[in-house]
């Protein structure tokens, strides 16, 4: 079992079709003309294995690697309405710093999902991420942000350059699969689970899913 628990459904994110997805030149320096804290935290990501892909609430706005229509157009944020939700690419280092991160943060909760994204009706990719999202509309977003940079900045190891290869010489992004972390394991606990009787998983008790908090990025992604 990892630290997070996962979401028991999907999420999807659609992005406009100049979205250099594959082949990004500017993951980091993009989120600086929206802010320079989301700058520094996509930094951060990169440094640590991950990827900062979007951040959405009614204070800070929609905005990050994969909504650069709304880093362009800042007027955008001011039609977000919705629970406080920030998405990252998987890696073990941050879904170590997310667990601990959601366990001291007052209002916040994380999972992880299998994210697809879309470009129109083309499905793009699809990749493992870690989801926070705040348990109320009413939350702290600025203390949040503060507070897990300055986690971010901790758990960094020092002399990791990835962020500065990425905006000098353009980020690949390849995906996580969501259910290969390791294969032979997998595949046979879902065997065994397949076997179980019913009388058995009284005992041991439901999935190691947790619901995934409704009217949040079903209803503003």
């Amino acid at each position: 079992m990892g630290i997070l628990p996962y979401w028991d459904k999907n999420v999807d994110f659609e992005i406009d079709s100049w979205v250099p997805y594959r082949l990004d030149f500017s993951p980091v320096s993009i989120n600086s003309m929206y802010s320079d804290q989301l700058e520094q935290i996509a930094m951060l990501a990169l440094n640590l294995d991950s990827e900062l892909l979007c951040v959405d609430g009614i204070t800070t706005g929609q905005a990050g690697t994969l909504f650069r229509q709304n880093i362009f157009d800042p007027e955008r944020k001011l039609k977000c309405v919705g629970w406080f939700s920030m998405v990252f690419g998987y890696s073990k280092t941050m879904e170590r710093l997310i667990g601990l991160f959601a366990n001291a943060f007052p209002g916040i909760t994380a999972g992880l999902a299998l994210c697809g994204v879309w470009d129109r009706n083309m499905l793009v990719d699809e990749l493992k991420t870690i989801i926070l999202i705040s348990n109320k509309i009413v939350f702290n977003e600025s203390g949040c942000l503060e507070a897990l940079e300055s986690l971010m900045r901790k758990a960094a190891k020092e002399g990791n350059d990835r962020s500065f290869f990425a905006e000098k010489f353009g980020y690949r992004r390849f995906s996580i699969p969501f259910e290969t972390d390791d294969v032979t394991q997998l595949a046979i606990s879902d065997i065994l689970y397949s076997f179980e009787l019913e009388e058995t998983r009284e005992i041991l008790g439901p999935p190691p899913e947790v619901v995934f908090p409704r009217r949040t990025l079903e209803d503003l992604l």
